[in-house]
């Protein structure tokens, strides 16, 4: 297998956990695969008899076509596919576990896109699951988004938090559902959000039906829950009836109400009480629905009604007409005789118990049939255990589409619940879908405004439809750069997500992915250094975006010397500008590269900059007062000085650290100006020398001019 596919692997067997509860087992197969040929026939065979076991008996032509539409199915599957599934089903089948894959309806295919691509570093970057502080849900999207009411519904969210929708007609659709579920007076809209309350994990109960591990009272969960969820909702003829105007609330709650018949057939076979208790021997209401339960149960009462038979003997025997048996400490059918009267005692008796009053006794008779009673009920708890799992089966081959399709609607159901719940917050808006564009006007973090007491000042941007598609974001340290691209990146995941956004109002296009690289670290158990694992996040970056991705870099290059991380900068952003087209928030604190990228893609490239104002103070320091607002234009400096100075560093410290940057500063200036008059002499020269040299093409004099005349601008 490639490394990709062995890490795959491994995430999931070191991170996945079973229907009990265990941990994974990886098991490696060894031996050739099968060939295309016996593999088709292995999984037309399986599927021909599933078929066979749900539909019974040969019903003519209509089987004839479920099977050829089952057969159809599998045949649209890739070769690979099937010699992979074909294995599948015959290992499963030595657990009795390969009716898991009975439902050709459910399979979905592993490796289509149809969801926003959100990598690891940005579901890092951007706190989508947890903080980066403690590493807990608080502070993150999805302590913001998370309101279901179900733990299904709650790993159907996660999914989609994960996997943003990327189709634009489904998302409309999502979103507007939204709305109409924040609208008042609608009483099936009532019932629907009563109806959630209190559901068990009927995904997780549903698996375990199918995979024959789950319990009685399991198992009478799940269909109590079944039962109020068929019966909150009249039937419907057709899913317009339900009343809803979207379409796709009507269909979520349309097969609801169908469960009512098949609940109320499998209720009716056991006794819900006994279910409840985990009471197999006595759980079928038709004794003869499982013979040999039911033959186990029949002996064990004959027995029982022979030691009431003995009791007559015992009681002539003692010479106690009115003597009974007595259970203590969990011993049946115990003779208990006074002390005074053990004389009249058999020898052949066994002594079970004696108290300073009475002693308690077991015939030979009693603990033969005793023992005979015990093998009994081994047999019938057995066979009572047999008869549950065939139960499960049965119930899994006629109603699990029907299960598993209502359970899949509930989550959905609930997933949007939880969304509707998050656009009642205050000053939330539903995002407008539009084409090729970012505009978000008084856009908020979802996270900080929510933590924070303080109110957060909101900024507008507006990227694509007539505005350039990239913004070197530039402006002091700690001024609110990284905050304010994150908000951006959010509103956009939120969105897409199907989710009313943090702004006064967003006109958003759909994005395919959002990629960043935010913040420094190192990884030292591989052996990369900080520069390294910068670059290797770029370099991914690159190979992974399209001109419909939203591309966040943050302060690219400074991991290593001054010039070579301003050509990596500048080599990177052209890169994405020229070559990849997407939409691209830059944070950089070069401003020269900044200056000059600006230049080159006027149309492409906008300087924006966090707002700020300069206090020059008596002493001769300077004090900044961080504003928080983008502005257009690019920030007159860092101000790494000041912010070290709110750092607390010793003011000894700063003042040598002031004088240092005079002189650096001096020193750029002067090798600019240098440079620059060499260039302007080189070019001159050029000139020059076209004039006294006739055979020089016109094209080279010409941008030989061009080339002067920039440079003369410059210096």
């Amino acid at each position: 297998m490639s490394q990709e596919t062995e890490s795959l692997i491994k995430h999931i067997r070191d991170r996945g956990e079973n229907s009990a509860g265990g941990r994974v087992r990886e098991e490696r197969f060894k031996g050739s695969p099968m060939d295309y040929s016996t593999a088709f026939e292995a999984v037309s065979s399986f599927y021909k008899a599933k078929e066979s076991d749900i539909s019974g008996p040969s019903s003519g032509s209509s089987e004839e076509t479920r099977i050829g539409k089952l057969i159809a199915t599998v045949v649209d599957l890739p070769q690979i596919v099937i010699v992979a599934l074909a294995h599948v089903i015959q290992y499963l089948k030595q657990f009795e576990l390969a009716d898991v894959l009975a439902q050709t309806k459910f399979f979905m295919p592993f490796g289509n896109r149809h969801g926003m691509l959100l990598n690891s570093n940005t579901i890092d970057n951007l706190e989508i699951f947890q903080n980066q502080t403690d590493f807990k849900e608080y502070g993150s999207l999805w302590w913001i988004l998370d309101r279901t009411k179900t733990k299904f519904g709650k790993r159907l969210l996660k999914h989609w938090v994960a996997r943003p929708l990327t189709d634009k007609r489904l998302l409309q659709e999502r979103i507007d559902v939204v709305e109409e579920l924040n609208e008042d007076g609608i009483a099936t809209l009532t019932k629907l959000k009563m109806m959630m309350k209190g559901l068990p994990d009927l995904a997780k109960g549903l698996s375990r039906i199918q995979y024959g591990t789950c319990t009685a009272s399991e198992l009478a969960s799940v269909l109590s829950a079944f039962q109020r969820i068929s019966t909150t909702f009249p039937s419907f003829t057709v899913p317009q009836d339900v009343g809803f105007k979207s379409a796709m609330l009507n269909e979520l709650v349309f097969p609801l109400p169908q469960l009512r018949t098949p609940v109320q057939e499998i209720m009716a076979e056991i006794d819900m009480n006994k279910a409840r208790l985990n009471e197999l021997s006595g759980l079928w209401r038709d004794e003869d629905k499982y013979e040999a339960v039911g033959n186990a149960n029949y002996n064990i009462m004959f027995l029982e009604s022979d030691l009431q038979d003995h009791l007559k003997e015992v009681r002539k025997t003692l010479h106690r007409p009115s003597l009974q048996y007595k259970t203590i400490a969990g011993e049946e059918f115990l003779i208990e005789v006074p002390n005074e009267d053990s004389a009249s005692v058999p020898a052949s008796w066994t002594r079970v118990s004696k108290t300073k009053k009475d002693t308690r006794y077991h015939s030979p008779f009693i603990q033969d049939k005793l023992r005979e009673r015990e093998e009994y009920k081994e047999t019938l708890a057995a066979e009572a255990k047999s008869a549950f799992r065939a139960f499960l089966r049965d119930i899994s081959n006629k109603h699990y589409g029907l299960f598993r399709d209502v359970v899949q609607k509930l989550a959905t159901v609930d997933c949007l619940l939880s969304l509707a719940h998050v656009a009642l917050q205050s000053s939330y808006a539903k995002p407008v879908l539009g084409e090729d564009v970012i505009e978000i006007v008084g856009g908020r973090h979802p996270m900080i405004e929510a933590i924070r007491s303080d109110p957060y000042i909101p900024n507008s941007i507006k990227i694509g439809d007539g505005s350039p598609r990239s913004k070197i974001v530039t402006g002091p340290n700690m001024g609110g750069k990284s905050s304010c691209v994150r908000m951006i990146a959010l509103i956009c995941i939120m969105a897409q997500i199907g989710s009313y956004v943090p702004a006064e109002s967003a006109r958003l296009g759909i994005l395919d992915s959002v990629l960043t690289r935010i913040g420094a670290s190192d990884d030292i158990a591989r052996g990369k250094s900080t520069f390294m694992v910068e670059i290797s996040e770029t370099a991914d970056i690159l190979r992974l975006a399209t001109s419909n991705s939203l591309v966040i870099l943050d302060e690219l290059g400074r991991g290593t010397a001054t010039f070579d991380g301003m050509a990596i900068a500048s080599a990177v952003l052209q890169h994405l500008v020229q070559s990849i087209n997407c939409k691209a928030l830059f944070i950089t604190h070069y401003s020269s590269v900044a200056e000059d990228m600006g230049k080159i893609f006027r149309r492409q490239i906008e300087n924006v900059h966090m707002n700020f104002v300069e206090e020059e103070k008596l002493n001769g320091t300077r004090e900044i007062h961080f504003l928080y607002t983008l502005t257009s234009g690019i920030a007159s400096g860092s101000f790494g000085i000041e912010c070290a100075r709110l750092a607390g560093l010793p003011e000894k410290v700063l003042e040598a650290a002031t004088v240092r940057a005079q002189t650096m500063q001096g020193l750029v200036r002067q090798r600019t100006v240098i440079n620059k008059s060499r260039r302007l002499l080189s070019l001159s020269q050029g000139i020059m020398e076209s004039r006294i040299t006739t055979n020089m093409e016109a094209t080279r004099i010409v941008a030989a001019l061009h080339d002067l005349r920039q440079a003369l601008l410059s210096v």
